[in-house]
């Protein structure tokens, strides 16, 4: 089958095809379509690596293609433990649905009826691959239900109550050939902004997404004037902007970035140059 067969520069390389030819997707306008990666999605998956943080713009798409990555992994593959988090109930039942959307888009272009063991609110088993995606909320009681995870995504984390805790406890249920992604936008400087820091010591992948890699200078320029002072926040250019323009900060956002702006590298010996 197409996910077996294809060979890839990388591990999320070969779910590309899988999912533009097998997944459908609503769009912005709310009109059904085949799921055609843009640019940064793309991308994405040719650099991804087992653990991923991504740091982006809004609106770039992250949450449906790693959705749609997960949903191709428990069609297709077999005995997979998938989980998806992310931190309020009501945007967990919105990754939830758009799953059984690209469910049901497979059955209909294959022209089957996919046989699940178990198909509620919150878990789908596939009974042909026995294979399981489980979607829960930060912080509830069931998540993971102490199953061995073999992907799992946690979507905005930086909203997470207890980020760094469940991060420690979520690591241990990754299998060693797990993946991993931490998605989300900025939210000042909190556990989010520290991982990303130490990323590279913690043996993660960084990828950051900002709003030139989807839209036009046109779309920025009236983003710039709708938003004011909050365009920023919501279309950061860099990894430093997103996070000194968002969250609840105790020092002048422009004021931090002035300082940083001034900050040098020391030579050997403390010099500054």
């Amino acid at each position: 089958m197409l996910l077996q067969n294809q060979k890839s520069r990388n591990m999320g390389s070969k779910y590309i095809a899988p999912i533009e030819q097998e997944l459908l997707i609503i769009n912005k306008n709310t009109d059904v379509q085949s799921f055609t990666l843009n640019k940064p999605q793309k991308h994405f998956l040719e650099h991804m690596g087992h653990k991923n943080i991504i740091l982006k713009a809004r609106q770039m798409g992250f949450s449906s293609v790693i959705l749609g990555y997960l949903t191709i992994r428990f069609l297709l593959k077999r005995n997979e433990r998938l989980v998806v988090v992310s931190h309020e109930s009501g945007a967990t039942q919105k990754l939830m649905d758009r799953v059984k959307f690209f469910i049901e888009s497979y059955e209909k272009g294959n022209k089957i009826k996919l046989p699940t063991k178990y198909n509620s609110r919150s878990e789908i088993v596939n009974e042909d691959t026995n294979s399981t995606i489980y979607i829960g909320t930060a912080g509830s009681k069931s998540f993971g239900r102490g199953d061995t995870i073999t992907a799992l995504h946690l979507s905005e984390f930086a909203f997470y109550s207890n980020p760094e805790e469940m991060l420690a406890g979520v690591l241990q249920a990754l299998t060693p050939e797990g993946v991993l992604f931490i998605e989300s936008t900025a939210n000042g400087f909190n556990f989010y902004k520290t991982l990303w820091d130490e990323a590279e010591d913690r043996g993660f992948s960084r990828h950051f997404y900002n709003s030139d890699w989807l839209y036009t200078h046109e779309f920025i320029e009236n983003k710039k004037k709708e938003l004011g002072r909050l365009f920023e926040q919501e279309y950061p250019t860099t990894p430093e902007e997103a996070f000194l323009t968002s969250g609840d900060m105790y020092f002048n956002g422009d004021s931090l970035k002035w300082y940083l702006s001034q900050v040098k590298d020391p030579t050997v010996g403390g010099i500054y140059v």
